[in-house]
């Protein structure tokens, strides 16, 4: 896999990825939080284009394909293995409205502006704190020529906060990697010897930066290839928020949430104590850069949008309560607790909590029809988020889906499911009413196959 260097300019190749399904950057989940966060979402029962830049296995951009066939759905990576597995399963499951093209992301910037049409989703995951300043320069091209106005992007990307302590550690993995023959796997064993050495020998690095230590514990818990991907790539740099919104601004982007729901709402996602801190700051990338020193944050999955005012009050008020929730028939120990920031937790409030959840199990219920019980639009976004985080409930976009997203589906969970008696490991099924890929079991698999 150590081919096509100059479109690769410094990332390490010596990866491979899994075929995985990412919810946060689907259209409905990109939808749900930005309305959450008060913005407007875009319509999915009209056509629309999503387009995943370094798409990897393709598999996300698969699941929507399937999900949402009035949609066109692209992919790109410039990794042609992964480009052939796409297409594949995209015939096999029938999957006509996919585009997978194996293309360097300069290709992208600096194709003829009718190569690629306008987008009205752009995402990136796992991309931009793993490729070059060059690269993200060529990315933010291809965002700014092909993003619709009141397109969303997404990019998960590693946060400084989180990252910083392994700085030294990266470098020395790097150096690790030019010197040492052999394959990831050797490189990996050579380099974790070495840390382990230093930790082992007293080494003041790691007594006085402890956070070190915490980072290398748990990427050791990871699959070898996830630690490849932190720690080996040439250009490996985790940023600041405001580094990246600063960027995306030349785009025409500006930053409106988070997609990982729970980080728009500060009781859950730094320490009590910083809660009225955070409130009391006015500058919205400064707020930004203390959340992620609050909570150590290691990931951080933005959205940006071309065109930020938010909509009229009466319609932002209309698109939250037009958000059907279904239980997801999660065991209910009514404990109540959210995991935060801290090991420990967040105690919910039972009888707010309580009655919610009782209701979710009796049927399908509308924020609409909660806001009749908590007028309180702040709080009824903080409830659908929680909810949504905890896997308690998500939303139902599709409740009567139409016949093509049925057969779609249905070809999407067949495919799956002959994919893994090949041998393949994506325990997963398409949720045509909610827009979104679920969890299924290996009985529920084997069925999908006939």
């Amino acid at each position: 896999m150590e081919q096509r260097d100059a479109a690769q300019d410094g990332y390490y190749s010596g990866v491979t990825y899994p075929m995985e399904f990412h919810r946060q950057y689907t259209p409905v989940w990109l939808n749900l939080a930005a309305v959450i966060n008060g913005h407007r979402p875009c319509p999915l029962d009209r056509p629309f284009r999503w387009c995943d830049i370094g798409c990897g296995q393709g598999f996300t951009a698969l699941g929507v394909a399937a999900l949402h066939p009035n949609a066109e759905v692209f992919g790109f990576d410039f990794y042609p293995s992964h480009i052939e597995n796409a297409r594949r399963f995209a015939a096999d499951a029938g999957l006509a409205n996919t585009s997978f093209a194996d293309v360097s992301f300069e290709t992208l910037a600096n194709a003829p502006a009718t190569t690629w049409p306008k987008m009205d989703f752009i995402t990136l995951h796992g991309v931009w704190s793993w490729v070059s300043a060059t690269q993200r320069k060529h990315i933010l091209t291809f965002i700014a020529r092909h993003l619709a106005p009141g397109g969303m992007v997404y990019n998960g990307y590693n946060a400084l906060a989180g990252w910083a302590a392994l700085l030294p550690v990266q470098k020395l993995l790097r150096h690790v990697r030019a010197t040492h023959p052999g394959n990831t796997s050797a490189i990996i064993a050579a380099g974790n010897a070495l840390l382990h050495g230093l930790i082992r020998n007293g080494a003041a690095f790691f007594t006085e930066n402890p956070m070190a230590a915490l980072r290398l514990e748990f990427l050791g818990r990871q699959d070898p290839d996830y630690f490849a991907h932190e720690l080996l790539h040439e250009h490996w740099t985790p940023f600041s928020p405001d580094e990246v919104a600063a960027d995306f601004a030349t785009a025409q982007c500006g930053y409106i949430g988070s997609a990982t729901l729970l980080e728009n709402f500060d009781v859950f996602s730094v320490p009590p104590p910083m809660v009225a801190m955070l409130a009391a700051t006015q500058d919205p990338a400064q707020k930004e850069i203390l959340r992620d020193f609050g909570a150590a944050r290691m990931f951080r999955r933005d959205i940006f949008r071309r065109g930020t005012e938010k909509p009229l009050p009466g319609d932002a008020l209309a698109a939250l309560d037009a958000i059907t929730l279904t239980d997801l028939g999660l065991p209910d120990d009514g404990s109540y607790n959210i995991k935060t920031w801290g090991s420990e937790g967040l105690a919910l409030r039972a009888d707010i909590y309580g009655p919610i959840r009782q209701g979710l199990r009796a049927g399908p219920l509308a924020l609409g029809e909660l806001r009749e019980l908590f007028p309180d639009v702040a709080m009824l976004r903080e409830i659908a988020a929680v909810l949504i985080a905890t896997s308690a409930a998500f939303p139902t976009p599709f409740p009567q889906p139409s016949a093509l997203q049925l057969e779609r589906a249905r070809g999407f969970n067949q495919a799956v499911a002959r994919h893994n008696l090949a041998g393949g490991h994506a325990h997963l099924r398409a949720a045509p009413r909610l827009g979104t890929i679920l969890p299924a079991n290996i009985a529920e698999q084997a069925a999908a196959a006939t």
